[in-house]
């Protein structure tokens, strides 16, 4: 009776740390691609990713010929948009256009096997290379599209999928279609202020100096004679008293501009980069969680079923 409960309390134990592992695996979200554009590897599937399904005619018997027929029609590198928005487009390039007729494209957003038709537009074709890019929107990056097109030599349809991934910024050699704002354009409008401002406090500084002097060009005569004549500020005073103002105004007018004690200009960029590295990445902190989870499964394993039984004494020997 006791080695039952024992075996049934190890049982639950392994359930429990089944379900842990899931739930801990569940939890680690799949991140969209964030706005930009992208060069993304393609690959080729002739079951479908997730389900294992089969669509084409061939089946499982002409899986390899299938596989090796479906790599040699995609070509390797596309491309990924994500306007402001958050809407995303895939363009995915075909090879051997010349025995390749009618391509037409559904997209599998939730990679269930379920599918949903989407028009593709003709972004460019190749005649020396014999491809073409076909452009069409996706929910996201992570979708899975399903190509069926007329094989010329095979003189039928063939159907496999496609998926993207590792993605990098830039465009490569694709045609895009979306508006991505440069990171150059802040920091040149900035300068550019910054120019303007120093260039009108100069201005300004010109002509205070040439009112001073008209003012001391007038003659004695006019001023009261019981009036003592005051002290004119040494160039050195003069030069002290009109950096601070100098320094004031040009902080005051730019407004964008911060400087360190030393009179240096600190970037905005450096100290947005600093806040954004203290706040970390989310993905991390998803990455720990399902390792103390794991770890905390493996502890309960270890000890009912390896300390436990070594400590039970009812346990026959």
């Amino acid at each position: 009776m006791i080695n039952t409960a024992s075996k049934l309390m190890r049982a639950l134990c392994s359930m429990a740390v089944m379900l842990a592992l899931a739930a801990g695996i569940a939890a680690i979200p799949v991140f969209a691609a964030s706005h930009g554009i992208y060069t993304a590897a393609a690959t080729s599937h002739y079951r479908h990713p997730t389900t294992g399904v089969i669509e084409d005619s061939g089946g499982e018997g002409s899986y390899v010929l299938g596989q090796s027929m479906t790599d040699s029609a995609l070509n390797k590198s596309a491309l990924v948009e994500v306007d402001a928005s958050g809407n995303t487009w895939v363009t995915i390039r075909l090879n051997l256009m010349d025995n390749i007729q009618s391509p037409q494209f559904q997209v599998d957003g939730s990679r269930n096997g379920k599918f949903s038709s989407v028009t593709a537009t003709v972004m460019q074709e190749d005649f020396t290379e014999n491809t073409t890019d076909f452009r069409m929107q996706v929910p996201d990056e992570n979708a899975i599209i399903r190509c069926n097109m007329y094989v010329v030599p095979m003189g039928r349809e063939v159907v496999f999928y496609i998926t993207v991934g590792s993605l990098k910024a830039g465009s490569g050699d694709f045609v895009t279609s979306i508006t991505v704002p440069s990171q150059e354009e802040p920091s040149a409008q900035s300068s550019a202020a910054s120019s303007s401002e120093s260039h009108s406090s100069s201005n300004s500084q010109s002509s205070n100096s040439s009112q001073s002097s008209s003012s001391s060009s007038q003659p004695e005569s006019s001023a009261a004679p019981s009036a003592s004549p005051s002290p004119s500020p040494s160039p050195s005073e003069s030069s002290l008293s009109s950096q601070p103002e100098t320094s004031a105004a040009v902080s005051s007018a730019a407004g964008l501009a911060e400087f360190d004690a030393a009179g240096n200009e600190v970037s905005n960029a450096s100290t947005e980069a600093g806040q954004d590295s203290s706040t970390g990445n989310p993905v991390i902190w998803w990455v720990i969680g399902g390792i103390v989870i794991v770890a905390i499964a493996g502890g309960c394993v270890w000890y009912f079923c390896f300390f436990r039984k070594g400590k039970n004494p009812f346990q026959k020997k």
